[in-house]
């Protein structure tokens, strides 16, 4: 019966954050928020349905570690070292800063220094789920601001770590801190070594074998018991279960399936990320922080402005722009689910009373509830608020910064068999950039080795069309595929994605051709008719050429029968 239960919250918690999600983007306004308010709503200080909101926050956790997981996939380690020390500098500078800051606010305000430091610590974190997706929706990510905000997120989602420990320290008493660091630390390298091993040295052979490559479940299994394997082996070393996760999503980032991989997970990042929002919402007290509204308000502003400010004059030095470095900083502004994690910890340590718990539970709702509005907003806040207060010739010469190098307008390739591989070399004298998709490792390496960018995936997913190939801002889309039905489904999901780039496709036989148009392909490549148009006009050629009779044994002067 206890399983039953738990199953019945999550039920409850899930249909009422699809109820609230609906509203709000019929509305227009991010889902995130109505799932916020359906677990405020749902849980003991609204509606008190829900009657085990700790148990749900344990799948909160998982889910978490799983959005960890994909974030780390897309910070593989060759891509944190392009990222430069800046990032990590300005980052850490910015989480100082905050925590500093906000610190010493709550020992003003009365708080124990124990306490002040969790709060502030906590405090210094922003919502990665909220970012990322507002950044992904607004195809964001590649612009000057989305990489600054994005090495900012990957600093403070490190710091969760040492501010875990900074919790048992300051729970513990200060005698702990020694072993309890030498304890973390050694921990962090046993799982770290045992993630190289695993995922340096068997996942590779494991997925370049050739029945892997036909089998795309494969290497998902392998990825999500990579992910699960992490989590559980960091919860047993006594380090946070999502630095375990985060780990091993940055090494299958340097897998060739770490496309796929990302794009195959998200759904389920999808369902435990909405399941944390709701734990977010399970833990506030409406009448509570109603009553309290003039405080929340207040205690919200101030810490968004000091991350903010924090942000802004952390990355400053380091990004090009005013404008772009402000609007990093109005991305960063708000606090972050986390910091429920860290502070319903301090307060089970007894550091917190239920009203300062309720307080820092009311500023992160009401934070996470505008964070959607500030991030997409971002960059035309920013724009605003610069040119009110910088001077118009320094403005302007630091609006000069660097542009996307997201790919647009290219030719992308879905195949890369003989049919695949021919179009490709037919594409060369045209001075567009050209991607290339399939399933098979050996044959991306061959398209790169053509001088094609290549990538491993799934050309059915939705999300990868999305999110990887770009193909709403591709020139043309060329489908190669042999299989009919495989064809059939890419066809229909590039023309749901991107309805008004042309689709170019092959089909085997004649029969499939008129399927395949009524699907959406602007332009159908019939095999059967092109075989006998190019028999014809060879064999034309061929009975032209009186040599080539000879060759056919056939004599002119004897007529065909």
């Amino acid at each position: 019966m206890h399983g039953w239960g738990l199953i019945y919250d999550l039920l409850l918690s899930l249909a009422a954050a699809l109820v609230l999600g609906l509203i709000f983007e019929r509305l227009k306004l991010n889902a995130i928020i109505g799932y916020l308010l359906a677990g405020a709503i749902v849980g003991q200080g609204g509606l008190g349905l829900v009657q085990k909101p700790d148990e749900v926050s344990v799948i909160a956790e998982i889910g978490v570690a799983l959005l960890l997981f994909t974030i780390g996939l897309e910070f593989s380690w060759r891509s944190l070292r392009k990222m430069g020390l800046k990032v990590y500098v300005g980052g850490g500078v910015m989480v100082l800063a905050s925590t500093l800051f906000l610190t010493c606010v709550g020992i003003v305000a009365g708080l124990s220094w124990q306490a002040a430091v969790i709060i502030g610590a906590a405090g210094s974190l922003s919502s990665t789920a909220i970012v990322m997706r507002v950044l992904r929706e607004k195809n964001d990510l590649d612009s000057v601001h989305g990489k600054a905000t994005l090495g900012v997120l990957l600093v403070q989602d490190i710091a969760v770590v040492p501010l875990v420990l900074g919790v048992n320290f300051v729970a513990n008493g200060s005698g702990e801190i020694g072993p309890a660091m030498g304890q973390a630390l050694w921990s962090t390298a046993v799982l770290v070594l045992i993630l190289v091993v695993f995922v340096g040295q068997i996942v590779p052979r494991l997925l370049h074998e050739k029945v892997v490559a036909q089998n795309r479940e494969i290497p998902i299994i392998l990825a999500v018991l990579t992910c699960v394997g992490a989590t559980w082996a960091a919860h047993e070393l006594g380090i946070s279960p999502a630095l375990g996760a985060f780990f091993a999503g940055m090494m299958l980032g340097d897998s060739k399936f770490n496309e796929q991989i990302r794009a195959d997970v998200m759904p389920l990042r999808t369902l435990f990320v909405t399941i944390f929002f709701v734990s977010v919402g399970l833990l506030a007290d409406l009448g509570w922080m109603v009553r309290h509204l003039p405080l929340v308000l207040a205690t919200t502003l101030l810490v968004m402005t000091v991350k903010t400010l924090a942000t802004y004059f952390a990355m400053r030095p380091f990004v090009r722009g005013i404008i772009k470095t402000l609007a990093g900083g109005f991305g960063l502004g708000p606090v972050g689910g986390l910091w429920v994690v860290v502070v319903y910890w301090g307060a089970g340590a007894g550091l917190f009373c239920p009203d300062v718990f309720q307080l820092v539970i009311s500023t992160i709702l009401l934070s996470l509830l505008v964070s959607p509005f500030l991030v997409s907003k971002s960059l035309a806040w920013a724009e605003f608020l610069a040119k009110r207060l910088v001077p118009t010739r320094k403005l302007v010469a630091s609006v000069k910064a660097a542009r996307s190098k997201t790919i647009r307008g290219h030719l992308v390739t879905i195949g890369y068999g003989e049919a695949g591989q021919a179009t490709c070399s037919a594409l060369r004298d045209i001075n567009l950039p050209r991607l290339v998709i399939d399933l098979d490792p050996a044959l991306v390496r061959l398209a790169e080795k053509n001088g094609n960018r290549a990538v491993i995936g799934d050309a059915t997913s939705a999300e990868f069309l999305h999110d990887v190939a770009h193909i709403a801002d591709a020139r043309a889309i060329l489908v190669t595929v042999s299989d009919h039905t495989i064809c059939r489904r890419v066809v229909a999901v590039c023309k749901s994605i991107a309805p008004e780039v042309k689709v170019i496709t092959r089909s085997r036989y004649h029969v499939f051709s008129e399927e395949l148009d009524m699907v959406g392909a602007d332009e159908v490549v019939d095999e059967e008719v092109l075989v006998g148009e190019q028999m014809g006009r060879q064999i034309a050629r061929m009975l032209e050429n009186p040599r080539k009779k000879k060759d056919f044994g056939w004599d002119s002067d004897v007529p065909y029968a």
